[in-house]
């Protein structure tokens, strides 16, 4: 295996260096995190209504991506390294899994407001609705208590998210859950993955075909504690088929089962996976990383052809195509979609769309009190369009790709690409943008150079034949 360049490396450490001396005299994120998108949410009952979760907060459109509006982290109840799962539901309900509950918007993102009863204060570690009925949703909560025992359980609501109900009892004090999906084709059939506390912490699917009342366990093969294994799919027509990313120390595994997880075989492995997505039809699945690039197989065969060297963020699968996050910097848009399959995304979200809070937020309402005032701060250092007057974002957000960006393009690409074709957005952040700027650009600069040499060394996946 062939190690990436130490020039390349020094370089790269270099300019992070520089950006570091730089960021003392730029405005700075409440997190101080590198920009960058985590997920990937369609409405089930409006296609033009998509979610964004980002690490400066939550971004959303309503009409198809020609403008975004910005959502910060505290409106919603959360801060720092959180990165919640969120789902949408039927009537466009948006809900996010938080370290300290569950919060939810009905009004398009304007109030958030946390869950009262028993989901107070417990850590809800994941979320998912019913394809086939999307305001049925299922949740996890997972949290360690005083006694040091966890209490995990499953929770379901019919209604959007409004009431909940437990699904099931508790499970045992010494199981940690992770994810939580349920079947397409039998939502009576639950998965929730996690791990047992003890001397080896083998990680384990537990599995329910009577929506939550009882439960199986069974083991995942080569996780622990350090190798944990997430649910990252379940088969639309067949209950049976689950796919589970088992992270590793040096490598994530993609793991299958066609048995419901009494079974599994590996059928990919790679540097990182953090996208995971199967097409709705359930007969092309895609997988993929900022280090790996974008891979995509037929499910009958599991083998794998990468199809470009997109920096995969997050992958999500409707029938409006393969929707993907993106480093912005490098591959031209933080959010895109595709048409054909994965080789060519068309940006769907660039900076220059992102307008800043929704205008019609007021200050009695959580986004309209708390925003406002952080996002002449946050603009500046994304290089964010400051207000968005009678459109689209028109002006040139760095790396903002064209119609048809290739999966396969680089950072030089990206940087040349023209500007997303839109209406009259006023591109002027308050407070520092040259400052912010400078720094969003070292930043990129310099994880381009180490993304690069990582893609074209050590950032090589493997893709075992199916057997």
């Amino acid at each position: 295996m062939n190690l990436p360049s130490m020039n390349r490396i020094a370089l790269g450490l270099g300019a992070a260096a520089a950006c570091v001396a730089l960021s003392a005299a730029a405005p700075a994120l409440a997190n101080g995190r590198y920009p960058a998108a985590g997920q990937i949410l369609v409405d089930p009952s409006d296609p033009d209504h998509i979610v964004v979760r980002a690490t400066y907060g939550v971004l959303v459109t309503h009409d198809g991506g020609e403008r975004w509006s910005w959502i910060c982290e505290t409106a919603i109840g959360y801060s720092g390294f959180e990165d919640p799962m969120m789902v949408v539901t039927a009537d466009g309900s948006i809900l996010a899994g938080l370290f300290d509950g569950l919060s939810a918007t009905r009004d398009r993102g304007c109030d958030w407001r946390l869950a009262e009863g028993p989901l107070a204060q417990r850590n809800i570690v994941d979320l998912s609705i019913d394809r086939a009925d999307p305001a049925s949703v299922i949740l996890l909560g997972s949290s360690v208590m005083a006694s040091d025992a966890i209490l995990t359980q499953v929770w379901e609501s019919k209604d959007d998210g409004r009431t909940w109900t437990q699904a099931g009892a508790d499970f045992p004090s010494s199981f940690l859950g992770v994810t939580l999906d349920s079947a397409p084709s039998d939502p009576r059939r639950i998965y929730v993955s996690g791990r047992r506390n003890g001397p080896t912490f083998e990680g384990i699917v537990r599995r329910s075909d009577d929506r939550g009342a009882t439960w199986e366990e069974l083991d995942v093969p080569g996780s622990d504690d350090r190798n944990l294994p997430y649910l990252g799919a379940v088969d639309p027509e067949d209950p049976d088929v689950v796919y589970v990313r088992r992270d590793g120390d040096g490598a994530d595994a993609l793991l299958v089962s066609q048995d419901g997880g009494a079974t599994w075989r590996e059928v990919f492995q790679a540097a990182s996976l953090l996208g995971l997505a199967l097409s709705p039809d359930g007969t092309m699945i895609a997988a993929g990383s900022d280090l790996d690039g974008l891979w995509i197989a037929p499910t009958a065969t599991l083998e794998f052809t990468q199809v470009g060297q997109l920096g995969v963020r997050c992958l999500t699968w409707t029938s409006q195509g393969l929707f993907a996050c993106a480093d912005e910097p490098v591959d031209g848009f933080t959010a895109g979609v595709s048409t054909d399959g994965g080789e060519t995304f068309s940006p769907l979200m660039t900076l220059d769309r992102l307008c800043g809070p929704p205008p019609a937020c007021g200050s009695e309402r959580s986004t309209g009190r708390t925003c406002p005032e952080l996002w002449p701060g946050t603009a500046s250092f994304l290089g964010a369009a400051g207000s968005c007057e009678g459109g689209a974002g028109a002006g040139g957000a760095a790396g903002a790709g064209g119609g048809g960006a290739s999966a396969g393009g680089s950072a030089e690409g990206a940087g040349a690409a023209e500007a997303s074709a839109g209406g009259g957005c006023s591109c002027e952040a308050s407070g520092g943008g040259r400052a912010g700027g400078a720094l969003l650009s070292c930043m990129a600069a310099a994880g381009g150079v180490l993304l690069r040499a990582r893609r074209r060394g050590r950032g090589r996946a493997r893709a075992p034949r199916a057997s």
